[in-house]
C-alpha cells in the first residue's frame, strides 16, 4: 500500500509539477500556484468522503503548518523551471526537500545511518552532474538557488504533515491545501496579483490542482500507513516525471549527462529514505 501510494504521488506531483511550470511560463507564478491550491484543497477534501478520517486539532494543526510554506514552495519551484530548467531545479528541490526530514530527525535526538550519510554523497553528485548545463548560462545556478529554496520550503511542510496520524487521515493535507491559499491569495490581493489563471488556461490549473492535491493525500496516507522514509522512497521519483516532460513538451535542454545525473539523485534519494 504504501508502494503504491508513493507511486502514486511521484506520477501526481511530477506532472503537476509540469502544468504547474507551463503556467508559470504565462502567468504569474502566485497566479498559477492558488489556482492549484484551491482546486487541489477541493480535490483532497473529496478524499474525505473515501477515506476513514477523524477530525483531530493536532493533526489538524500540523496540516496547516505545513500550508504556511507549501505555497512558497511551490511559487518559487514553478518560477524556477520556467526562468531556468527543469532539469535543473527539480532534482535539486527533490534532494532538499528529502533532507529536511533527516536534518529534523537528527536534531530531535534521531540517529544518522550510514546509507543517510551515503544517499546524501550520492545525492550531491549527481546534482554536480545535472545542474551542469553550459547552455543556461547563468540562469543553470539560478535554477540551483530557486531549487534549494523550494526544497526548503517542501521539506519543512512534508515534516509538519508527516507527523498526522493515521486515524486523521486527509485532513492534514486538506488544511494544508487551503492554509496555503489563504495566505497566498491575502499576498496576491495586497500586491494586485491576479489570483486565478484566465479562461483559456483553466484546464492546466484544474488539471494540475487534482493532482496535486490529491497526490499529497496520497503521501500523507502512505506516511500514516508507513513512514516518511518509507514514503519518501517511491515518492522520490517526481523530478525525473517533470524533467522528462518538460524535455518533450517544452523542448528544456536534457543531456545525456543531466539523464545520468537524475538518475543518480533518485537513487541518492531512495537510499535516504530507506537509511
Amino acid at each position: 500500500m504504501v508502494w503504491a501510494l508513493g507511486i502514486y504521488f511521484s506520477f501526481a506531483i511530477g506532472i503537476g509539477d509540469f502544468f504547474g511550470a507551463y503556467l508559470a511560463r504565462r502567468v504569474h507564478a502566485f497566479t498559477a500556484v492558488i489556482t492549484f491550491l484551491l482546486i487541489g484543497g477541493f480535490s483532497a477534501s473529496v478524499l474525505l468522503l473515501v477515506v476513514e478520517s477523524d477530525f483531530i486539532a493536532r493533526d489538524v494543526g500540523f496540516g496547516a503548518a505545513g500550508g504556511l510554506t507549501v505555497g512558497f514552495a511551490l511559487t518559487l519551484l514553478y518560477h524556477g523551471m520556467a526562468v531556468s530548467s527543469a532539469a535543473v531545479v527539480s532534482p535539486v528541490t527533490a534532494v532538499v526537500t528529502a533532507l529536511i526530514p533527516v536534518a529534523w530527525d537528527a536534531s530531535t535526538g534521531g540517529d544518522l545511518p550510514g546509507l543517510v550519510i551515503l544517499g546524501i554523497a550520492v545525492s550531491l553528485g549527481g546534482l554536480a552532474v545535472t545542474t551542469f548545463s553550459p547552455e543556461l548560462g547563468e540562469r543553470a545556478m539560478a535554477g540551483v538557488g530557486w531549487g534549494l529554496a523550494s526544497g526548503t520550503c517542501f521539506g519543512i511542510s512534508l515534516t509538519f504533515i508527516g507527523q498526522a496520524q493515521i486515524e486523521s487521515g486527509v485532513w492534514a493535507s486538506v488544511f494544508q491545501r487551503f492554509t496555503a491559499f489563504a495566505v497566498l491569495a491575502v499576498i496576491a490581493f495586497v500586491r494586485g496579483i491576479p489570483r486565478f489563471v484566465p479562461r483559456p488556461l483553466l484546464r492546466q490549473g484544474i488539471i494540475g490542482g487534482v493532482l496535486t492535491g490529491t497526490g499529497v493525500g496520497a503521501f500523507v496516507a502512505g506516511a500514516q500507513r508507513g513512514s516518511l522514509s518509507e514514503i519518501t522512497v517511491t515518492a522520490s521519483m517526481f523530478p525525473a516525471v517533470t524533467v522528462v516532460l518538460a524535455a518533450i513538451y517544452e523542448q528544456h535542454p536534457l543531456r545525456w549527462w543531466q539523464m545520468l545525473g537524475l538518475g543518480t539523485v533518485v537513487t541518492g534519494v531512495i537510499l535516504i529514505g530507506i537509511g
